[in-house]
């Protein structure tokens, strides 16, 4: 596993040993020891031995300092073979950068990019499923608060806490629906579980992170009843899907006048969701209609994901294994 090209001027000089003879696991700690050096990053006193003797052997030079996605990408794999485990390629600063944006997707409140140390705003990078290892899709970027009280919580155990909607571990009931919203997908698609609930969208995601079709379904009908001016053409598409399934067009127009009002209540979009009567209009259409309405926007995806370069779409994710202690 090469280190990505916006991080390397030449290329490091490995152990032929280690080189021909160990792990991935070994040769990404030498790299990793290597780019650390290079980076004139301090390199911390637990990571792995064979990380820190690259780090102390380097004799070369010194770049100037990093960006701070590389710096980011550079601590995500440390923390990867801190666990025995390695970043999958698909994970670079680039895909960091295209999936930060400047507001913690749970707790809404702006990221602190300029402080150093460990603000609860400072901007963590969370694996949402902790089962699955550091790959495009299961990473997200969330304040140190968000991601110190989610910890290691799996999917279900957020969803037990986000069902009894009360504060805990700093959290307030709603931030944890937003987190539970935000690790739905990618649970469904580590585990294989297609979509066997139907949960409002609670948290609006940044791109990047995998979305299940429900959701999709959700995130276009909000970008739908967002608009200024009523776009006919794409109601008319909704509507004649709902035809299909022999579903009175009213349960789509009664959900869609729900969902516009509750937006305009709501300075969030994902909060509009939270309002009992717009995600019991959405299920009163939804489920009787999702048969017709599921293959369109399944086809539309694979389309848009074929003309994309994104290491997201037809992603293959392996459970993380013991392969690499």
């Amino acid at each position: 596993m090469k280190l990505d090209e916006e991080c390397v001027t030449t290329p490091p000089v490995l152990d032929t040993a280690v080189s021909n003879s160990q792990s991935v696991f070994a040769k990404e700690c030498q790299e990793l020891g290597i780019a650390f050096a290079q980076a004139r990053l301090k390199l911390r006193s637990d990571a792995p031995a064979l990380c820190q003797r690259a780090f102390n052997s380097f004799r070369g030079q010194a770049r100037k300092e990093e960006d701070y996605f590389v710096r980011k990408w550079l601590g995500i794999r440390l923390n990867a073979v801190k666990r025995g485990m390695v970043v999958d390629p698909s994970l670079t600063p680039d895909f960091l950068r295209y999936i930060t944006s400047d507001t913690c997707p749970v707790t809404l409140e702006p990221l602190d990019f300029g402080t150093k140390g460990q603000s609860r705003m400072n901007p963590s990078l969370d694996r949402l499923v902790n089962e699955v290892g550091y790959l495009a899709g299961n990473i997200c970027v969330l304040s140190q608060r968000a991601n110190r009280a989610k910890g290691e919580m799996t999917f279900d155990e957020v969803v037990a806490v986000a069902q009894q909607g009360v504060a805990i571990h700093g959290l307030e009931g709603i931030e944890w629906m937003r987190l539970c919203s935000l690790m739905y997908g990618a649970w469904s698609k580590a585990f294989g579980q297609g979509d066997p609930w139907l949960m409002p969208l609670a948290a609006i995601p940044a791109p990047g992170i995998f979305m299940t079709t429900p959701q999709v379904v959700q995130l276009l009908l909000t970008r739908l009843a967002q608009k200024q001016d009523s776009d006919a053409e794409a109601h008319l598409v909704w509507r004649d899907l709902t035809n299909q399934a022999g579903v009175p067009v009213s349960r789509y127009n009664d959900f869609m006048h729900a969902l516009m009002q509750a937006l305009g209540d709501e300075d969030y979009e994902g909060n509009a969701w939270m309002h009992p009567g717009v995600f019991d209009a959405f299920e009163h259409w939804y489920n009787p209609s999702h048969k017709p309405v599921l293959a369109y926007v399944e086809a539309v995806l694979k389309v848009r994901t074929e003309r994309l370069d994104n290491p997201v779409a037809a992603m293959l994710w392996p459970l993380r294994s013991d392969q690499f202690h």
